[in-house]
């Protein structure tokens, strides 16, 4: 059995719950131009439908506050630089990291307007290392915010498509890091406008409803979280303060003190919501496209903004993706299969061959690879065997032998899909950095003297 569609739109037709549900949470303004046509839709008096949403906030703001927008007109730089000011009063940041989660904090309030809303990714090595400060400071800050240490799936969808919250969840790693394969999946379907839906079966008579899992969200965990959350979000590596370093604690009141600066970036989304939309600003390419659509809105937000914005948000998207993420094995693999065909220049090989090689570089997995056995040419050609290359009987070596083995046009294609290099001194020339002032307390964006030490780092 399937849920029923629009016939014009292809897209699943909400019931009427889900309809009140969804005009609850938007903004005064954004209600007033849907209530007509929705009352219409469901068949209701406007009056009727304006009750029941009404209804619906009263209920929703016992969990979720909504903040009324502000009642004048907001200078974005002023906003944006006073919200700057209070991370860096509470927090010792890395290179690049305040213009990201600044501007983050601004997407949760229009993130309706792009197609793409990366998650926000707080990693530490270890404890102590800021991860709940920063998660109070996004609570202050951003739009409906929803903070748990835990969240099942299915409250998860639910929570998502009742309030649209911004979701911040701490100790994330407890529960993402093991084998959760349901909730992964919906929080990796919210990536993506058009793909942020679950079905499942509900009420009394189990039909079939879809559900949003479109929503900010910020995880906070020790090490990384999954490859493919990681994928989708923008990364903020914290490090535990040196004895120096010295932040203020925020205040028991800090949530309420920040309610004039929520009502500010409301009212600075509803103004710029249009503008967002229809003036999207690509970053600088890279290999990885999955890292360009996610700092694809905090470009145009640095856009629409002006000043120095888009000098800062360019710098922190240099430094923060100039590092290299970690590799899966299969990619490993290739690396140094790669590195063997360059040091021997030569054009075949046999696979006890590379298998001795493999084995024998140092600190690498593949003398320990399974249950503390050395890779074998088995593992081997299963693992080579997901990118389409297959061993067959060549003529290698000296003498030479027919054995089975690989020759090197064989890799030509994964090398190329894989391994892409790309040079960083397109990026850093021209960037405009930032001194960090001592009585801040940031150790942000430092300038670049020499940008040659750099350009031949890879970036994913």
């Amino acid at each position: 059995m399937t849920s029923k569609v629009n016939k014009l739109t292809a897209e699943p037709i909400q019931s009427p719950e889900q309809t009140i549900a969804y005009l609850a949470q938007l903004s005064e303004i954004e209600y007033e131009q849907l209530r007509e046509g929705k009352a219409k839709r469901l068949k209701f008096r406007v009056s009727v439908l304006d009750q029941l949403v009404a209804d619906a906030r009263v209920k929703t703001e016992s969990v979720i506050t909504r903040d009324q927008p502000y009642p004048e007109k907001v200078d974005g730089l002023l906003l944006l630089d006073e919200i700057s000011e209070i991370i860096n009063k509470h927090m010792i940041l890395p290179q690049g990291a305040l213009p990201a989660i600044t501007l983050w904090m601004v997407l949760t309030y229009v993130f309706n307007a792009f197609k793409i809303c990366p998650k926000l990714a707080i990693i530490s090595p270890e404890k102590r290392c800021g991860k709940s400060t920063l998660l109070e400071l996004l609570g202050g800050f951003t739009h409906k915010s929803l903070l748990s240490s835990n969240i099942t799936p299915s409250a998860l969808f639910r929570a998502v498509d009742l309030w649209q919250p911004t979701l911040l969840v701490d100790e994330a790693d407890t529960f993402l890091a093991g084998r959760n394969d349901d909730l992964i999946g919906m929080i990796n379907s919210g990536h993506t406008k058009r793909t942020a839906v679950v079905i499942r079966v509900a009420g009394d008579d189990l039909q079939p409803k879809q559900f949003s899992t479109w929503s900010p969200m910020a995880f906070a965990s020790i090490k990384g979280l999954t490859s493919t959350v990681m994928d989708r979000s923008i990364s903020i590596h914290l490090r535990r303060r040196k004895g120096h370093e010295t932040v203020q604690k925020t205040s028991i009141d800090f949530w309420d003190d920040c309610q004039i600066i929520r009502q500010k970036l409301t009212r600075w989304g509803q103004d710029n919501f249009d503008s967002l939309k229809s003036q999207l600003v690509e970053p600088p390419a890279i290999a990885n496209d999955r890292a360009m659509d996610n700092w694809t809105p905090l470009f145009t937000i640095a856009g629409v903004v002006g000043g120095s914005w888009p000098e800062k948000i360019h710098s922190s998207y240099v430094l923060l993706n100039h590092q290299l993420e970690e590799e899966t094995p299969a990619v490993m693999l290739l690396r140094d299969i790669q590195a063997f065909f360059t040091q021997h220049q030569c054009e075949r090989l046999h696979s006890v061959d590379l298998v001795r090689y493999l084995v024998a570089i140092d600190e690498s997995p593949w003398h320990e690879w399974k249950n503390g056995q050395s890779l074998t040419a088995n593992h081997l050609a299963k693992m080579l065997s997901a990118f389409g290359i297959r061993s067959k009987t060549i003529r290698a070596g000296v003498p030479e032998k027919r054995l089975k083995g690989y020759a090197m046009s064989q890799f030509q294609d994964a090398f190329s899909r894989y391994l892409p290099i790309i040079s960083l001194s397109d990026l850093l020339e021209d960037v405009t950095t930032f001194e960090a002032r001592a009585d801040e307390g940031s150790s942000d964006l430092q300038k670049v003297t020499n940008p040659k030490d750099v350009t031949s780092l890879k970036l994913f």
